[in-house]
C-alpha cells in the first residue's frame, strides 16, 4: 500500500501533466500560431513540466 505523502505527490505530479497537456492542445489547435512556433512553445512546455516535477519531488524529500 502506497504512503498518503507518495499518492499524494502522484496526484501533484498528474494535475500538472493535465495541465501541460491541456495548454499543448490550444498550441495545436489555434491556428493563429504558425508551425515554427508551436515547435517551441511545446519544448518550454516541456522544461516547465520537468521543473515542476523537480519541485514537487524535492519537496517530498
Amino acid at each position: 500500500m502506497m504512503s498518503s505523502q507518495r499518492i499524494e505527490t502522484l496526484g501533484s505530479i498528474a494535475v500538472m501533466e493535465h495541465i501541460i497537456r491541456k495548454f499543448r492542445e490550444l498550441i495545436d489547435t489555434d491556428s493563429s500560431i504558425p508551425p515554427e512556433l508551436r515547435g517551441a512553445l511545446h519544448a518550454t512546455l516541456d522544461e516547465h513540466l520537468l521543473d515542476a516535477k523537480r519541485r514537487i519531488l524535492l519537496k517530498v524529500h
